[in-house]
């Protein structure tokens, strides 16, 4: 059983939650901030993307509306614990994963298949909550199962030959200056400054052979 947990009534309560707080343009002009801080790390993205855990799709829309061609995939399409991909090996350059490692008891399958359909020399781009800075909360959502330390989450890419090259606090679109900061003091300023964060942000390459 996929254990990301949305139900059908659960599923309903959150897209009604999100269309109460955000109208349409805005969710998608709030996926697009994730893009513009993705686009300072890495240059540019290359598509095809695919959004892992898609829900609403805004994510996959907001690249498209940059001309980066883009699709998701949520858990009506496929149980992420078990299933594969419907997808060709090497169809993607990159995927992203917003909040949804942390939701499987089991990411085994759905590190291989990311491994399988993301081209050699891909980037996956995961965004999910740091242990050390959210312990508290974690589990105030009870769809959230595995929590993941930098550590962990770096340990459990190699395992699939993925290459972590970037690591650090989810924060989006925030000042150059901010990234300059050292790396533990990053980690205290992104929980306290406005608009903070308890999220990390981690990009890796799939080294698989071509």
């Amino acid at each position: 059983m996929v254990i990301i947990m949305i139900t059908a009534d659960y599923r309903k309560h959150r897209e009604e939650g999100m269309k109460q707080e955000k109208s349409d343009a805005q969710w998608l002009a709030w996926e697009d901030r994730y893009i513009q801080t993705y686009l300072s790390v890495l240059g540019e993205i290359k598509g095809p993307v695919l959004d892992i855990g898609c829900g609403t799709n805004h994510l996959a829309r907001a690249f498209k509306a940059r001309g980066i061609e883009a699709e998701g995939i949520d858990v009506d399409r496929a149980d992420f614990e078990k299933d594969k991909l419907p997808y060709e090996d090497n169809q993607f350059q990159t995927a992203t994963l917003h909040a949804i490692i942390e939701h499987l008891f089991r990411p085994d399958n759905l590190m291989k298949e990311l491994s399988r359909v993301i081209a050699p020399g891909g980037i996956i781009i995961i965004r999910t909550t740091r242990w050390q800075s959210d312990f508290r909360n974690f589990y105030n959502d009870p769809t959230h199962v595995k929590p993941y330390t930098p550590v962990g989450l770096t340990r459990l890419l190699k395992m699939y030959d993925f290459e972590t090259f970037f690591l650090e606090p989810g924060l989006i679109c925030k000042s150059h200056i901010y990234w300059k900061f050292p790396k533990w003091a990053k980690w205290h300023v992104a929980k306290w400054i406005r608009d903070g964060t308890r999220s990390m942000i981690v990009m890796a390459e799939n080294l698989k052979p071509e």
